[in-house]
Order: C-alpha cells, then structure tokens, then sequence
C-alpha cells in the first residue's frame, strides 16, 4: 500500500511513501509541515491515474519516497 500525501503549497504535487516504511526519509514526508495526507493506493502492479506503482517502487528504493505531478484537465465533450 502506497501512503499518498499533497503539497499544501502546489495542489499538483504529491509523494508517495510505502505502508510500514520505517525510514528517515519516509517519516519525514509523514510528518512534513508541507505536505497533508491525500489517500492510499494500493500496491498491486497495476497503473492507477496519474501513478505508477512501479517507477514510485523504484524512487522509494533509490531515495526513501516517490515525487510526483499530478494535473487534470477537463476536457469538452461532443456527440
């Protein structure tokens, strides 16, 4: 399970810790003044919007956490 967290200052920003990760660099992303806790994602292999499951384990591996945009666009309809 990936823990999700915003940036308070820039809504498209967001980082990704795993569920139980212990490490400095994932309990300073727990407990930073600048980031909120947005969701969960599950860690099934599966690409889910906007997130990678495999590229946020590789950045975990690499650096503790997984660093991320996220920006929607609505987009018009025709029929």
């Amino acid at each position: 399970m990936f823990h999700i967290y915003r940036s308070k200052h820039n809504s498209t920003h967001f980082v990704a810790v795993l569920d139980g990760d212990d490490s400095d660099n994932a309990d300073r992303v727990r407990t930073s003044q600048n980031l909120v806790f947005e969701t969960t994602i599950a860690d099934d292999g599966k690409r889910h919007l906007g997130f990678d499951p495999m590229a946020a384990r590789a950045a975990i591996r690499d650096r503790g956490f997984h660093a991320f945009a996220l920006i929607i666009e609505p987009r018009e309809h025709f029929e």
